[in-house]
């Protein structure tokens, strides 16, 4: 039976009696949910290239791999996984490490736009709580943020635009906090199959449930939040604007196996690393029960205790050599298949960059996809969303033609290498700007503007220690030392 998308002038009186109708929740799920087709997946997964001997096995189920992943699943894992933590928060972590440069279409013109989104940028708590959502929604298939106005109305209703108005908080949830209630069903809408109403279910409602503080005033309870009030954001989004996919659903079976390995090499070191006895009975021997009591009494208190003499009749103890495997090797291949389907350098995912043992060639290639993440997503879906709230509702004066440019900083991880090299090339391009007399034909801070492409404000800090009357004394000193070689083919100048 068939779903039918009503038209406008349709007689829906008629068409009740005769078409068969979805609801919209149920609908929105079949068409985009991603968790959804992940369960439809699985189906195929357990009969394809996961079977092997016409169904004999199955890799997945041998492996201990769950069919099924949830919300709670990746949550759990983000909580207490230190390389799950890691997959989700380092796209955002090297998105957000620095703000946004954000102008009217006049660039070099001050306007009450650029005033007022420098004020909103300059307060900290408005970066971090971009960074909060795009790190939350990437847990889920999504997330959202509540934008508290001072409007004085119920955050349940509609957000009317006005003159006035400023924003009190920030707040960022996950999927599993927010759950969609009610869908746009007109079909005329642009925000057709977008959600409408929100119902709210705070982590601290949930670990409060069953407590004392559970029943302490003041404690939150679930709440209803309206659509116009709220920034939702999808990574991942392929085939809906509302539902992306989890960054931990592609690497989840690696996290398992590096659970394994991990717990597995501990355990093996716990049981494997400490000397074993083996303890044989003469075959002629006899104990009676006392003796038993009191020889396995001496056991226990060397293996636990500080005792380190064993009083034992009719028994000869013999060691057994501890065995104990480096899973270095184990746990580098399943790094290497996390970094693979996160697409995020090895090095870089183990934090190594910290150390700057990165590569030249993997702080070029994450730069670039940072760059590609900025623009291609998190600038359409999540900052300019923001903007466009902000300006909405006037808590940001209008910008001309309503139109805004992003810049992004340029992201770069500089190893030893390039840090030096950089600062050798900087040291001789000064000696050479001295020498020729630069300084008197273009401003030290332009110079650096326009050839080194330092911003205004670092350009201001550094040139105002330069003093042109120094670098004239140090020119000529350099001109007075240097000597130039006859031209003669017998004699060698040493330089």
């Amino acid at each position: 039976m068939g779903v039918y998308f009503p038209h406008k002038g349709d007689n829906m009186a008629e068409l009740k009696k005769n078409k068969f109708e979805l609801p919209p929740e149920v609908l929105r799920a079949l068409l985009f949910n991603s968790s959804l087709l992940g369960r439809r997946a699985s189906v195929g997964e357990a009969a394809g290239i996961y079977s092997q001997f016409n169904g004999a096995r199955n890799i997945r189920e041998v492996a201990g791999y769950p069919t099924d992943i949830t919300f709670d699943d990746f949550y759990s894992a983000y909580q207490r996984q230190d390389i799950a933590t890691r997959v989700v928060e380092t796209y955002p972590d090297y998105t957000w490490l620095s703000a946004p440069t954000i102008t009217d279409t006049m660039p070099g013109l001050t306007t009450p736009f650029t005033i007022g989104i420098g004020k909103l940028f300059g307060n900290k708590k408005v970066l971090s709580r971009l960074r909060a959502l795009d790190v939350l929604a990437g847990i889920g298939e999504y997330g959202v943020m509540i934008i508290g106005v001072n409007d004085g109305k119920e955050i349940d209703q509609p957000l009317k635009p006005r003159d006035g108005l400023k924003i009190s908080y920030m707040r960022a949830y996950t999927e599993g906090e927010a759950k969609i209630i009610e869908l746009e069903t007109n079909r005329f809408s642009p925000r057709y199959m977008q959600p409408v109403m929100y119902e709210i279910t705070p982590n601290e409602l949930k670990q409060a449930k069953g407590t004392k503080m559970g029943k302490a005033p003041g404690v939150l309870a679930s709440f209803k939040v309206h659509h116009s009030r709220v920034i939702h954001f999808a990574d991942n989004a392929l085939n809906s604007e509302t539902h992306g996919v989890p960054r931990l659903r592609r690497v989840y079976d690696r996290l398992l196996d590096i659970l394994k390995v991990v717990a597995g090499s501990s355990e093996m070191f716990w049981r494997g690393a400490y000397q074993g006895f083996s303890f044989e009975a003469d075959s002629d021997g006899e104990l009676g029960e006392e003796d038993r009591a009191a020889m396995r009494e001496d056991i226990q208190n060397y293996l636990m205790g500080l005792d380190r003499a064993m009083l034992l009749q009719g028994v000869k103890t013999n060691p057994i050599a501890p065995a104990v495997v480096s899973p270095k090797d184990h746990l580098d291949a399943q790094l290497t298949m996390v970094a693979i389907a996160s697409r995020i350098p090895k090095r870089i995912l183990t934090g190594s960059e910290m150390g700057k043992l990165a590569s030249v060639q993997d702080a070029e290639n994450w730069a670039l996809q940072i760059d590609t993440r900025r623009v291609n997503t998190v600038e359409p879906d999540l900052l300019r969303p923001f903007i466009d709230f902000c300006l909405t509702n006037r808590i940001l004066p209008a910008c001309k033609d309503d139109q805004y440019e992003v810049k992004w900083h340029k992201l770069s991880l500089p190893t030893d290498k390039d840090t030096s090299e950089t600062a050798l090339n900087f040291t001789n391009a000064l000696s050479t700007f001295a020498s020729a007399g630069l300084y008197t034909v273009m401003d030290f801070k332009d110079y650096l503007v326009n050839v080194w492409k330092y911003d205004e404000q670092n350009a201001e800090k550094l040139s105002n220690g330069f003093d042109a009357t120094k670098f004239e004394k140090l020119a000529k000193t350099q001109t007075k030392g240097i000597q130039t070689p006859k031209n003669t083919k017998t004699t060698t100048v040493d330089t």
